[in-house]
């Protein structure tokens, strides 16, 4: 993958995952400490060259992400372990549609919803 198509990989993770949390960027600015124009311009893919190692941490921390932009940004060699969170299924799958897939924030919410169902269905078909 070249560095452009990198950068706009990297704006679709990042909004995916920001939609996914259900995060405005005024969310994502306060507790990243990253501006708002900037997560803007990275999550449309407007950035000449990725954002410093700094501002991929905060975003990463504010966005819970483990090392997925930074090996995004090929810079992982430069990040130490992170502890996990213990999560729940629907926090991980709602993390793992964000990141694996195109989907948008409605799009995961109807999926989590359709799965929840057949998880339903399958303990009625158990009594």
């Amino acid at each position: 993958m070249n560095k452009p198509e990198q950068l706009i990989k990297f704006g679709i993770v990042l909004k995916n995952r920001r939609e996914a949390l259900k995060l405005s960027l005024r969310d994502v600015e306060k507790m990243s400490n990253v501006s708002a124009a900037l997560i803007t311009k990275l999550e449309n893919g407007k950035m000449a060259n990725f954002p410093k190692a700094l501002t991929i941490k905060q975003l990463s921390n504010a966005l819970k992400f483990n090392n997925e932009l930074f090996i995004l940004a090929d810079i992982y060699s430069e990040v130490t372990q992170v502890e996990k969170p213990i999560k729940t299924f629907e926090e991980e799958f709602r993390e793992f549609l964000a990141i694996k897939t195109t989907l948008n924030s409605e799009n995961i919410e109807q999926t989590l919803y359709f799965v929840s169902g057949l998880e339903k269905l399958q303990k009625i078909n158990k009594l």
